[in-house]
């Protein structure tokens, strides 16, 4: 074989292999990029379910603490100088307090299920104070001595439902689980995002 023959052949090996490589390099990089892609979907996925999750939750406090606000409201109706001079207002003072507690349960049911335990424990603890409440303003009709007793009680339900409020504030304030973030790998510091 002549020497520019063998030239020739080295040139064209040279080519191929250069082309081989080029091509192999840009698969893997490729590869690489599809997979980070799918990883930012995953990301995208995650957020967006915690995001629906968080909003959900938030929903059920808000409904429950405002069910319990109109509650509270209510049973306040009952111990007014109107409800106790008359039966009739009264009894439907009465009658108003019983509903807004008996439409609080359900909304109570709901804020158990979402949870977290302390947060379902403290709205248990409201709507303990709630029906606390409303027996003491039941009592106040019969004995008026005891009007320190409802006021006792109106303060703890009141408690009851600050507390609530702030557990169920720091539920929802809270970041992404630590097992979604895991499938996505560290974040990047801030110093690096900068």
């Amino acid at each position: 074989m002549s020497d520019a023959a063998s030239i020739a052949l080295i040139t064209a090996l040279s080519t191929l292999a250069g082309a081989g490589i080029t091509g192999w390099l840009g698969f893997l990089t490729h590869r690489h990029q599809a997979r980070h892609q799918e990883r930012l979907l995953g990301l995208e996925r995650s957020e967006a379910r915690w995001d629906q999750y968080r909003t959900e939750r938030k929903e059920a406090y808000v409904q429950f603490i405002d069910q319990a606000v109109r509650t509270a409201h209510a049973i306040g109706e009952m111990v007014k100088p109107e409800a106790q001079a008359s039966e009739d207002s009264y009894l439907d003072a009465a009658g108003q307090a019983q509903e807004r507690l008996a439409e609080l349960y359900p909304l109570l049911a709901l804020v158990n299920i979402e949870g977290p335990e302390e947060v379902a424990d403290l709205a248990d603890q409201t709507a303990s104070a709630l029906v606390t409440e409303g027996a003491r303003a039941g009592k106040v009709r019969r004995d008026p001595d005891s009007k320190p007793e409802f006021v006792a009680a109106s303060r703890a339900r009141w408690q009851a439902q600050r507390n609530f409020v702030r557990a169920a504030r720091d539920a929802v304030a809270i970041p992404m689980p630590q097992g979604e973030e895991e499938l996505l790998g560290p974040r990047p510091s801030p110093e690096l995002a900068a």
